[in-house]
């Protein structure tokens, strides 16, 4: 594995685009209809502890910006088979990580949990863009 080859500037920049996308697609676009789906009353948000929920959502969106850099550019590739890493290409990986990976898995869970279509759809569908949003970043800003 070779540390050197991320550009951990953009590792960074990736993870506080995930979080913010995660301010706008939790807040103003599906804040409500997320915590009905959660079940969670305006009480339980407003008491829970945010600076813990935010701090710890930042760390889980670096990791995965960290795990998503280690994936394109921290192994090296077999002679002949490099490919060069673009945004697009980053895009298409992130994109296919979230459809075929998270949502399903999201879904399975979810399901298991008895929690309404309209909620999986929400969290896998923001996890789908934000791994997109990350894959482009780390692509095209080698």
């Amino acid at each position: 594995m070779d540390f050197s080859a991320i550009n951990w500037l953009a590792v960074v920049t990736a993870a506080v685009a995930f979080f913010a996308l995660g301010a706008i697609w939790y807040g103003p676009v599906f804040g409500k209809l997320w915590q009905k789906g959660a079940g969670l009353s305006d009480d339980d948000i407003k008491n829970s502890n945010m600076g813990k929920t935010f701090g710890a959502a930042f760390v889980f969106a670096l990791l995965i910006s960290v795990g998503m850099g280690l994936f394109f550019f921290g192994f090296p590739a077999e002679p002949g088979c490099e490919a060069e890493m673009d945004g697009g290409m980053g895009a298409m990986y992130g994109l296919m990580t979230g459809i075929f990976f998270l949502f399903p898995s999201i879904g399975m869970n979810y399901t298991f949990a008895k929690k309404p279509i309209s909620y999986i759809l929400i969290d896998a569908g923001y996890h789908i863009v934000a791994y997109t949003i990350v894959g482009t970043i780390l692509g095209a800003w080698q």
